[in-house]
Formats: C-alpha cells, structure tokens, sequence
C-alpha cells in the first residue's frame, strides 16, 4: 500500500485570464473560474495543490490563493515537458511522494473535466495498490492530457529520463505500473 501523501499539481502555465476554458460560445468558463474550480476538485482528497504558472501567474494569483493553493512560477517561454519537471520537482521538494496531475486546458466546460468524484477513486486506488502500481489514470486508455496520478518511481523516472517529453509517454512505456 502506498502512502496517502499526494499534491495535487495543475499545469496552467498557458493560460489566459478571461480567455474561455475550452469553449467558444458566450457562456464559457473563464480560465480563472475553471481553475477555481480545478483547485476545489482536488483539494478534498490531496494535501495540497500546486499550480504551474507563466506569464500570467499575476493576474491568476487571486484565484489560486482563494483555494489555498501554491503558485509555483516557471518561464512564460518554458514547454509542457520543462512545466512537468518542474511540478514534479516541487512535488518531492514539499515532501510528497505522489502527485495527480491535471491540465486546465482539460477542465471542460461540458462537465467532462476532472471532477471531485474522480480524484478520490484516483487517490483511493493509488493508495490500496500495492508496489507494483507506479501511476494511476481513470480510463483504460491513456491519452494526452488526460490526469494522472504519480508515485514516487514514476516520477522519478520522469525527472531522470531526458527522453521523456510527456506524461503519457513514459506512461505508455511502462503500462504494467500503471493502474
């Protein structure tokens, strides 16, 4: 069994205040709101959430602090994989050994985004499994972009290996951790 120690990390290093969370119509979520709601999602069943922010960290940081959860900034210039390692770096830093990790971009408006229900039957399946299991994901299939529940060995994997630039790849490679 694994320790319940999980951060729950959101990348939204791309994001933009105002801008609509992944709709086009009149009545989209702003990004501030989608993160609002990202942040309560998951702070009911990890210790704490952090959230990868550029360029806009300023303009992001009162709904970030409303939740009680931590900035940690990166470079507006930085990539998806360089946003990740930092995260994850930051994870072990902040003595945790564990980190669900989400993308705002796939907060969805349509209800299909990362719910409160989703991540305790994540941390909950992460905790009863036993050494084996490396990462949890939701769905049988992994996808880009899709959350992910990361034990420590996954994470170190991820932050040792260069030739890792996604989550689901280094994921892909080692299907028979994952849960």
């Amino acid at each position: 069994m694994h320790s319940p120690g999980v951060c729950g990390v959101i990348l939204a290093a791309g994001s933009q205040v105002g801008a609509p969370s992944g709709g086009k119509d009149a009545q989209s979520k702003t990004k501030a709101e989608a993160l609002g709601e990202l942040i309560g999602a998951l702070n009911g069943d990890t210790e704490m959430v952090l959230v990868v922010l550029g360029a806009d960290a300023e303009s992001l940081a009162p709904a970030v602090w409303a939740r009680a959860a931590y900035i940690v900034q990166i470079p507006a210039a930085a990539s998806d994989a360089d946003a990740l390692r930092v995260a994850l770096q930051e994870v072990l830093n902040r003595g945790r050994d564990a980190a669900l990790v989400a993308s705002l971009d796939n907060q969805g408006l349509d209800n299909q985004g990362l719910t409160a229900e989703t991540v305790h039957r994540m941390v909950a399946a992460y905790c009863a499994a036993g050494d084996e299991i490396w990462a949890v994901v939701p769905e049988a299939e992994i996808g880009q972009g899709h959350p992910v529940l990361m034990g420590r060995t996954m994470i170190e994997l991820f932050l040792r290996g260069q030739k890792w630039s996604a989550a689901d790849e280094i994921l892909s490679a080692n299907l028979e951790h994952v849960c």
